[in-house]
């Protein structure tokens, strides 16, 4: 329901870009008919099946052109972060692995379709990240496929993202980088990269996420039930969890 929401509340659908890797076809169609800016695609299937919408009659009417599609890479990168929340490395559901040859399948399946526009490559290594040394790594690893297509395909790509996951204070010893910092920081990673690789400077975008939204505000929640089971561990209950921990 996310894509609604944002429709609802006035996004341009251009500025949206719509993630997910097991979006439903009602939701794709619903992305397609609305022009939204990007579709991350994520598997296999999930080209085939926007290929089949945007091939629809009722799609090229609606829609003013071509669903826009970055190809999410799964870099190999271990970001320094919690195993649950590192999502580059390549025993993971995320996107398309470099390291198998899928990442270079995908985007020949995408240019190849006729009905996909390809617009680039997408790459997100985890969340709470303090620094930017994982993303550089990234970035030469993704720039490296780009240089692949370029010269086996003579395509370019217009925009590279990064992802998101920057680190915000949960704790009191957190100290997260400055956003400007960060930001100056993956700017240089892409020129440097780039320059390094013979590659024209795509579009750098990032999914700040938690950067703006987690310390806007503050959950309070109330110990309820504890309980200590046999002595190797002490559970602890609280009146709210993920459902409302948004």
């Amino acid at each position: 329901g996310e894509l609604e929401v944002a429709l609802q509340a006035g996004v341009a659908p251009e500025m949206i870009t719509l993630h997910g890797s097991n979006k439903l076809p009602g939701e794709l169609e619903r992305a397609v008919a609305a022009g939204v800016g990007h579709i991350v695609v994520d598997s296999f299937d999930e080209i085939a099946r926007l290929t089949r919408i945007a091939e629809r009659p009722e799609a090229s009417r609606s829609a003013a052109a071509r669903p826009r599609v970055l190809v999410r890479v799964t870099t190999g990168v271990e970001a320094a972060v919690h195993e649950f929340v590192a999502t580059a490395h390549d025993d993971q559901k995320f996107g398309f692995s470099l390291a198998s040859g899928a990442a270079d399948e995908a985007v020949r399946q995408v240019l190849e379709s006729g009905a996909l526009d390809f617009a680039g490559l997408h790459s997100h290594i985890g969340s709470q990240i303090f620094d930017t040394a994982g993303f550089e790594v990234a970035a030469h690893r993704v720039l490296e496929l780009a240089v692949r297509i370029k010269a086996s395909r003579g395509v370019g790509i217009d925009e590279l993202n990064l992802g998101g996951g920057f680190g915000i204070a949960y704790m009191p010893g957190d100290d997260p980088a400055d956003i400007k910092v960060v930001a100056q920081n993956l700017r240089d990673i892409l020129e440097s990269q780039c320059r390094a690789a013979g590659l024209d400077r795509p579009r750098l975008t990032v999914e700040p996420g938690r950067a703006i939204a987690g310390p806007g505000t503050v959950t309070l929640y109330e110990v309820g039930t504890v309980k200590d089971v046999d002595g190797l561990r002490t559970y602890v209950s609280v009146d709210g969890g993920m459902s409302d921990n948004i």
